[in-house]
């Protein structure tokens, strides 16, 4: 799987495998040669055979150098940018946040492989071990299985969790993905709480499957909460972004624009929702998650074992902003 890291579309190899590529073509040139000189032996290309040599070299050598520069061209697109519309191109890329899910396994610098601070919506048990980095990807998977000594209320499914470790004060927010093709939910959300207040930003609640209700499969669900405990008090709202085709048979971007002043959500670019922002001023974890919601649109049917939420990669730019005024902060909910 080839990823890019800018607009004008160069892959992530140029980066991470250019000596090896000058390498291989180096030697590509000399055997080439070689062959040239021993399959070429009749007095009348003797003259030619040089020309033809050195016609070959330089062309290799021309093929080296359109390559290096192809790889390390420098633009004002140096990384990705967001796939929505005008308004977020002069934002800054943040590479400590961001995560292509290159290697074998999460970095556990930038992520929890389980939620610090819950286990689950019953009965789905959220558990590490359905967690895993594969093939270019972050894989949650959702499954139909009892765990022995699992807590009271947990059984017959077991979900995924993956929170940052850091929180996040606005921004954009951007994730390639394909939801499981189960009841058992895929979401990407942000989310704090403390002992006063809860906020939380849902860019996508989806049912990837749902044998009696077909239309659930085809919504987006982008909701906004906000609860003041201390008062009792919650406030939310969602908008239902219908699809022609279940989400779960595609792979789509999925964005949010969070500003002091707006939330605007996207995907593939498109804006679905915009809403003021009254409420969400406190730095947020990152999550991906996948829950059982009985009391929503109900619990996997009998042939529903679950399956697998692919995410390709995580983005996350910030606005350009006074010195004295951070985008990061600690994880530090109980």
């Amino acid at each position: 799987m080839i990823k890019y890291r800018n607009q004008m579309n160069i892959p992530l190899f140029c980066y991470k495998e250019k000596g090896k590529l000058f390498l291989f073509l180096y030697f590509v040139s000399i055997w080439y040669s070689r062959f040239v000189n021993r399959f070429i032996k009749s007095k009348i290309m003797k003259n030619r055979r040089l020309v033809l040599c050195m016609s070959v070299k330089t062309g290799i050598a021309c093929l080296l150098a359109s390559i290096y520069t192809s790889c390390s061209v420098k633009t004002d697109s140096a990384f990705p940018a967001p796939v929505a519309p005008m308004g977020t191109e002069h934002w800054t890329y943040n590479e400590e946040i961001s995560d292509e899910f290159e290697g074998t396994s999460l970095d556990t610098a930038k992520w929890f492989d389980h939620n610090p601070t819950w286990i689950g919506r019953q009965p789905s048990l959220f558990r590490r071990e359905n967690v895993r980095v594969e093939n270019g990807q972050l894989i949650l998977s959702g499954k139909r299985e009892q765990v022995p000594n699992a807590p009271e209320g947990y059984h017959t499914f077991t979900s995924a969790a993956v929170q940052s470790k850091k929180k996040v004060l606005y921004g954009f927010f951007e994730i390639k993905c394909k939801p499981m093709n189960s009841a058992l939910s895929s979401a990407f959300w942000l989310y704090v709480q403390d002992s006063i207040k809860q906020e939380e930003i849902d860019i996508f609640e989806i049912c990837g499957r749902h044998d009696s209700l077909p239309n659930y499969p085809k919504t987006y669900f982008a909701t906004s909460h906000y609860i003041i405990k201390t008062h009792d008090l919650q406030i939310s709202d969602h908008v239902e972004f219908m699809s022609e085709i279940p989400w779960a048979e595609r792979s789509f971007v999925a964005g949010l624009k969070w500003t002091r002043d707006e939330l605007v959500w996207y995907v593939d670019g498109k804006e679905i929702r915009r809403r003021k922002n009254d409420f969400w001023h406190s730095p947020e974890t990152i999550n991906f998650d996948s829950e059982a919601f009985p009391s929503w649109w109900g619990l996997p049917s009998d042939t529903d074992n679950g399956g697998e939420f692919q995410i390709e990669y995580f983005r996350y730019w910030s606005e350009d902003k006074p010195e004295k005024e951070h985008s990061i902060f600690m994880n530090d909910m109980k």
